[in-house]
């Protein structure tokens, strides 16, 4: 009964189609915003991190510490400089002002979200984040939940 929204960035099969896959039923409406023609290197979407089988990220009152990803290494080579991620916060437990997540390259976390909720919402976002030196971005939860990410592509 709901309707979601999300930007996706997704690689185009050597045809110049992508799939959609849904787990459920629902009408999809598609709109193309734009394209890489160099620079961007797709992939086949991987999971990189689920933490649905251990402790969810953050603290009601905001006072959680931020999670360290490791994104370099595997698909993404240590030269990239940013990602394409689809972030989803599942089960997400906020207070009465909601929640949000905020994707950085660690370091000083701004003062911006990338997607927000609230509580008993599974939502996601696509983003696109720049990388720490070490290869690394901080995922920092104001408000609780499980994480998923997934990356799609490099700069």
């Amino acid at each position: 009964g709901q309707t979601v929204p999300n930007s996706v960035i997704a690689p185009l099969s050597a045809t110049g189609a992508v799939c959609l896959y849904v787990f459920g039923q629902a009408d999809l409406l598609v709109d193309v915003s734009g394209y890489f023609t160099s620079g961007f290197t797709p992939q086949v979407p991987d999971r990189i991190l689920d933490t649905r089988s251990t402790d969810p990220v953050g603290e009601l009152d905001g006072s959680g510490d931020a999670y360290t990803l490791q994104v370099t290494g595997g698909d993404v080579p240590a030269s990239a400089t940013a990602v394409a991620l689809n972030v989803t916060v599942v089960d997400g437990e906020a207070n009465d002002f909601g929640g949000f997540v905020t994707v950085f390259p660690c370091g000083t976390r701004p003062d911006a979200s990338n997607l927000n909720f609230v509580s008993g919402q599974t939502v996601p976002n696509s983003v696109i984040a720049p990388l720490s030196a070490s290869g690394t971005v901080c995922l920092y939860v104001y408000g609780q939940a499980d994480l998923l990410v997934d990356v799609s592509g490099h700069l």
